[in-house]
């Protein structure tokens, strides 16, 4: 495959050139979005536990069944334990939870219920986000 230099269909507005030296410089400086660990409740609830899905014991997260910017609160059920793989396939609505959790853990399930109602839990806990 040839690659060709793109062109600039329209010219620059300004007179010349940007020079590719010339530092940027900010008018407002970068906010950072607050982070907001898991609580202690939470922290204790998968401490020395194995990956839900593939029963890995190696870093461990706990995983918000419902994310926090839909609602998602700091309680213990809110909460399932999953291995960071894991944990990024079901962020990313790759992993399908809800055979895992209807065995025993279906106090978080309701939880998730509670929070997003039961449609929108399914869809939440499924991966079909769309």
């Amino acid at each position: 495959m040839r690659r060709t230099r793109i062109r600039r269909r329209t010219p620059l507005r300004r007179g010349r050139p940007l020079d590719r030296r010339t530092p940027l410089k900010r008018s407002t400086p970068l906010k950072r979005r607050p982070f907001a660990p898991a609580s202690p409740a939470q922290r204790a609830k998968v401490a020395g536990r194995s990956c839900l899905v593939c029963d890995s014991a190696t870093r461990i997260d706990p995983a918000h069944l419902v994310p926090r910017s839909l609602g998602g609160c700091d309680d213990a059920l809110c909460v399932v334990v999953l291995c960071r793989p894991c944990h990024r396939r079901y962020d990313h609505g790759e992993l399908d939870l809800v055979a895992y959790l209807e065995a025993g853990h279906r106090a978080e399930a309701a939880h998730a219920v509670g929070h997003l109602g039961l449609a929108g839990a399914l869809r939440q806990i499924s991966g079909k986000r769309a």
